[in-house]
């Protein structure tokens, strides 16, 4: 539905068919030698692809495996591409600016174990209902800061910190924080 909306919103800003990519396939283009072409949505591909939006193809060699367990292979294949760029993106594991063969293993090391236990976290604790990109945007942005007698919390409110400091009873959401409180937040064991 994305593409078909890329391709309306193109369409009425009179682009280029080059312009288009992926959502090129649902215009029609009349006239293009020409400096005005006629732009209009193309109904039967956007009709024939709404047909079959929502499913999957998968071609395997595995005649013997039950249709779940395929889907579930694809599916943990999918979680392994998504922890590299969990590592490139989140974790900013690349570039590496280390020259030290056991540097750079112990720093791709620290990366692989902090996925694992993002991972651990996100599928055992949430049981799957946030996605990677929220739970590293929290761990990345919770930020007490300490004043004179307290601290204050000047962590971005959202439905999942919401939802966490519910999940783990801890005082997350708290605008002011003690020093007891903040301590109970960092030594808090799963």
């Amino acid at each position: 539905k994305q593409v078909v909306e890329k391709a309306k919103e193109m369409t009425a800003s009179r682009a280029r068919k080059c312009e288009y990519g992926e959502a090129g396939k649902y215009i029609s283009m009349k006239g293009a030698d020409g400096k005005n072409p006629d732009v209009s949505i193309n109904r039967d591909a956007v009709k024939k692809d709404l047909m079959f939006a929502g499913y999957n193809l998968l071609v395997t060699s595995e005649i013997k495996m039950k249709e779940q367990d395929m889907y579930d292979t694809y599916r943990c294949l999918w979680c392994i591409e998504e922890s590299f760029r969990i590592m490139k993106s989140d974790l900013d594991a690349r570039p590496v600016f280390l020259q030290k063969e056991e540097c750079i293993k112990g720093h791709f090391l620290i990366c692989y174990i902090a996925v694992l236990l993002e991972r651990l976290f996100q599928f055992k604790v949430l049981e799957n209902r946030y996605l990677a990109t929220v739970i590293f945007e929290f761990i990345k942005g919770f930020k007490p800061t300490k004043t004179d007698a307290r601290y204050i919390n000047t962590t971005k409110y959202t439905d999942f910190i919401d939802a966490l400091s519910g999940i783990l009873n801890l005082p997350l959401t708290n605008y002011y924080l003690t020093q007891r409180q903040v301590k109970g937040i960092q030594d808090y064991k799963l």
